[in-house]
């Protein structure tokens, strides 16, 4: 097993019954992702579709369209007026997940579907439980004990300039704590909690010590962390073609894009729980 979504769907997913896209969903939770082609939707079929999947989230932000507040605009599109009308632009963007910079994170499965192509950027996927479960038992041991501080830095998975309001709204977050090993809430797996662009500081809580917190230097961790989980067998990479639809579980992956050429490309990306399977 290689983490990677062996199979490529052209069937509609909006036709699977009920137990086969829960089997799906538990497929994709496991994996990190599915990747779905020739899918055929509108604006409202898709917010509909993800619907049945779970609660989606709604934020009513300048990149949300007011027919369908669930999806987000993502392209460097710009209106006549030379303002954004998407986020995540045309740069590249690093190592990430969505939500990570929140207490709470519900809305754990992001859908990309692409209206618009731009067959010269690529997106890759890492399975991060994959990667959990290949370390060591010394490894994993210590790793579970590691606590992490997350906030949100501009200029590091991309650059936003002052005065934008995609920068304001990643800002807007107060910033999380997590635990460095995390298990799914839907399918038990563990797997390791890495944007590691936003990570200011970490603890490890030594159970031999009576639970005692010591203080982690970072910069070493997320190194050998780095070296570990961005191997190549445990990545995927997809290059969107119109009609495709990626599904991402955000805890059990993460992901990032080379630069996008064409202004035009356009996904609508919807966030999801799992709640209503």
């Amino acid at each position: 097993m290689d983490g990677r979504a062996k199979y490529k769907m052209t069937i509609q997913i909006t036709n699977l019954p009920k137990q086969r896209l829960q089997w799906a969903m538990i497929k994709t939770q496991i994996d990190g992702h599915s990747i779905w082609h020739e899918q055929d939707f509108t604006a409202e079929g898709l917010a509909t579709f993800m619907k049945t999947i779970g609660e989606c989230e709604t934020p009513d932000l300048f990149m949300n369209p007011k027919k369908t507040p669930e999806i987000f605009l993502v392209t460097g599109k710009k209106d006549k007026h030379g303002k954004k009308l998407g986020m995540f632009g045309d740069t590249e963007l690093g190592w990430h997940s969505n939500g990570n910079s929140r207490h709470n994170v519900e809305h754990i499965l992001i859908g990309l579907y692409c209206v618009e192509e731009d067959v010269n950027t690529t997106l890759s996927i890492c399975n991060t439980a994959l990667a959990f479960q290949n370390l060591t038992d010394d490894q994993k041991n210590y790793y579970r004990g590691v606590t992490i501080k997350l906030k949100f830095k501009n200029n590091t998975i991309y650059n936003l300039e002052e005065g934008d309001p995609e920068l304001e709204f990643m800002e807007a977050s107060k910033g999380s704590i997590r635990k460095l090993v995390g298990t799914h809430p839907h399918t038990g797996q563990e797997y390791l909690y890495f944007p590691y662009h936003f990570i200011e500081k970490a603890w490890h809580r030594m159970a031999c010590a009576g639970g005692a917190k010591k203080s982690v230097d970072v910069n070493p961790m997320i190194q050998d962390l780095k070296g570990h989980i961005f191997k190549s067998r445990y990545q995927t990479h997809h290059v969107f073609h119109k009609g495709d639809l990626v599904l991402m579980d955000q805890f059990t992956s993460l992901h990032r894009r080379t630069p996008v050429y064409d202004d035009n490309r356009l996904l609508w990306r919807i966030a999801s729980d799992y709640g209503s399977l």
